[in-house]
């Protein structure tokens, strides 16, 4: 999957767009009836961030990125689907090429208030591929899950187009997915 800046950028749009159309809204209430509605998905947003080092051995955050949290909107669709958490960073000035030739890890941390806590890793490595078009590279990256946190997903990384690398996640919790959706574990058909 190729992500552009502009898909980044549309994507926080969409995002600060809602924020400032709550904020709009209070401001037109009266104050006995304005309220900040607390978002689930910030209050259950996790940190994110490439470290130095890799998942068995993680050094200092090196570059923070936007946490990863469930996306602001209406439940739709079949029943029994399952969201999934996303992330959309961008690194304006750090090429890809940089944090390919050190050891560097994606790490997801449970929340704000337990940062010790880690729920899913993946070490930055693998096979690059050049994009089609011949602008740039791009990287896929499995994420497993720590401390049997039961989340896993996918940390893209690819370039900007302007000397920067987009850093998008997906994640899930497998755990919840089998519970609230009815999903059993697989099983092979002969």
């Amino acid at each position: 999957m190729i992500r552009s800046r502009s898909t980044s950028s549309r994507a926080h749009a969409v995002r600060r767009g809602g924020v400032l159309a709550l904020a709009a809204l209070a401001l037109l209430a009266p104050a006995s009836y304005a309220q900040t509605p607390e978002s689930e998905a910030h209050m259950n947003a996790h940190p994110a961030h490439i470290h130095a080092g890799t998942c068995d051995e993680l050094g200092e955050v090196v570059f923070p990125l936007t946490d990863v949290a469930l996306p602001v909107g209406e439940m739709m669709g079949a029943e029994g689907g399952h969201p999934v958490e996303i992330s959309d960073t961008n690194l304006p000035d750090v090429p890809l090429q940089t944090i390919l030739d050190g050891q560097h890890a994606v790490n997801i941390h449970l929340s704000a208030d337990e940062i010790g806590t880690y729920i899913a890793c993946g070490n930055i490595g693998g096979i690059v591929d050049s994009r089609e078009n011949g602008e740039g590279q791009e990287i896929s990256v499995g994420l497993t899950d720590l401390n049997e946190s039961g989340y896993v997903g996918v940390a893209w990384l690819g370039d900007d187009g302007n000397g920067g690398t987009n850093v998008g996640i997906t994640l899930v919790n497998l755990d919840e997915m089998r519970g609230h959706s009815g999903m059993a574990a697989a099983t092979p058909v002969s």
